[in-house]
């Protein structure tokens, strides 16, 4: 499995990126906020994935996932990066793919952490079955690709759903370090600014 927009090791990484924020220009971002602000850009970029479950309706899956990209400013200028931890649960979803490119030479897996590396929204060719947002009685369906690093494999995950709730394992936390000019906290910030 591949990104179908975004191509990483590309020697046009800008290219294929600018490709990518126009497709991302013509979905509606106040339905389903948490997908834009916490996948809009890479906001888990090289976090740990905890887990990842399947709840027990089986229409429901909750990734757990660390942000290792807030900074919090020091009084001199200087910053340190925090890991906080989240629960992304995804509803209604009509699909999880999981696909493993374990290398021939990997023999020893599980040595490391598995990490976050990249998503891509709505590039799912299965979206184009759903009928089109404003025709819908029902709520609409999204897609999030993404692309993990386990050990010396790429774990890739694909989720169709209607909706994405992301919490902070400490919210209120969270919350405070969202409105603290102390903190850099990477989500997306709207078309306007990118």
């Amino acid at each position: 499995m591949d990104f179908r927009i975004r191509v990483p090791d590309s020697d046009d990484y800008t290219k294929h990126e600018n490709a990518y924020c126009e497709h991302l220009k013509q979905f509606n971002k106040r339905s389903n906020t948490h997908l834009w602000k916490f996948f809009g850009w890479d906001f888990f970029h090289d976090g740990v994935v905890k887990s990842i479950e399947v709840q027990d309706d089986l229409r429901t899956v909750v990734v757990r996932l660390e942000c290792p990209n807030i900074k919090r400013f020091k009084a001199n200028g200087d910053y340190v990066y925090l890991n906080i931890g989240f629960a992304c649960t995804f509803q209604n979803v009509t699909l999880l793919n999981i696909e493993d490119e374990t290398p021939e030479h990997a023999w020893e897996m599980k040595k490391y952490h598995t990490i976050f590396l990249d998503a891509e929204i709505n590039t799912s060719p299965i979206l184009k079955g759903f009928p089109p947002e404003d025709e819908r009685d029902s709520d609409p369906h999204y897609s999030l690709l993404i692309r993990m690093l386990a050990d010396d494999s790429i774990i890739w995950l694909e989720l169709i759903f209607s909706q994405v709730n992301v919490v902070a394992d400490e919210p209120a936390a969270f919350a405070l370090m969202e409105s603290d000019p102390k903190f850099d906290v990477p989500t997306w910030p709207g078309d306007k600014e990118g």
